[in-house]
């Protein structure tokens, strides 16, 4: 085709997006709606993610070792641990720096400890090991059981399942939610683009008795498609971005955001959240207005 057959397609579905005010603002904000839905669900799904993720973090195995270890064995042991499958990261604690901890988690009853400083410590030397997934724990727990110069291991079996199962099954059920209102969400929106295309129904019919080929009907309502399907995917985002920094802004200036409620309360920076939801947007907002278009003209093209 020409180039001035081309700009004469894309003239007519700009025109024909916004000429009819009434279907295609009735059009727009059906899209933008049901990605607005879509969008608040996904934000849910992706922080829960991110407080899953976080919750793995936690997941780690200590490692209490021998009196009398060395320097040396001290290193060796660092060293084999760091190479199994699932650990983090490894970070070794010196009887010190447990006795410091406890001296700081008893605060005004520190005074207890007095006197257990230096050869008096009755702490051992330990490393705590970082583990990537809760499926790991257990594993890594009985190899290192079976380290020389280990005295005991300690972890929790049942709050390592217990996090394994959490996480599988929220990420599950995000997931399945996301797809299902995305499905229901392009449903929406074709059914909508299918209303704009039956309203010129008599237009359609007038040029293909005139001559006009298929595609040169079609063409106009597909960049129809496309322009109706953006536009709501931009007002989607454009309520979506204040409302959800607006919720940001909201807990940060909550006391609540102290101590424990830090971390339970924690959410994704919209930096971290923003692009996914856009692309996401504009990949069903566009992509369905465009199919739609092409699929609900076909009928109105047998005449």
């Amino acid at each position: 085709m020409k180039l001035r057959t081309w700009k004469s397609f894309f003239k007519q579905g700009f025109k024909n997006a916004f000429g009819n005010k009434t279907m295609s603002v009735a059009s727009i904000v059906a899209i933008a709606a049901a990605l607005c839905v879509l969008g608040v669900v996904m934000l849910i799904v992706l922080n829960l993610n991110y407080l899953m993720d976080d919750l793995e973090a936690k997941s780690e195995v200590t490692v209490f070792l021998d009196k009398d270890v060395s320097y040396s064995d001290i290193k060796a042991i660092e060293s084999k641990m760091e190479k199994w499958d699932g650990v983090r990261e490894v970070e070794f604690v010196s009887k010190s720096s447990a006795l410091a901890k406890w001296r700081e988690e008893l605060d005004d009853k520190a005074y207890l400890l007095d006197g257990y400083d230096g050869d008096k410590n009755p702490l051992p030397h330990s490393f705590i090991i970082g583990i990537e997934k809760p499926e790991y724990t257990e594993d890594i727990a009985s190899k290192a059981k079976l380290l020389p110069q280990v005295m005991k291991v300690n972890y929790s079996k049942e709050v390592a399942e217990s996090i394994g199962k959490v996480v599988h099954s929220v990420r599950l059920v995000g997931a399945a939610v996301v797809i299902i209102l995305a499905i229901i969400a392009a449903i929406i929106i074709h059914n909508t683009v299918r209303l704009t295309v039956y309203s010129r129904r008599r237009e359609i019919n007038i040029m293909k008795y005139i001559g006009a080929t298929d595609w040169y009907i079609r063409w106009p309502f597909i960049i129809e498609g496309f322009t109706i399907g953006i536009t709501g995917s931009l007002i989607a985002i454009a309520i979506i971005t204040p409302l959800y920094q607006y919720v940001l802004n909201k807990l940060a200036g909550q006391h609540l955001a102290e101590g424990f409620f830090v971390n339970i309360f924690r959410l994704l920076p919209l930096g971290d959240v923003i692009y996914n939801i856009l692309f996401v947007f504009i990949l069903v907002g566009v992509s369905v207005g465009v199919i739609g278009s092409g699929m609900s003209i076909r009928k109105h093209l047998k005449v």
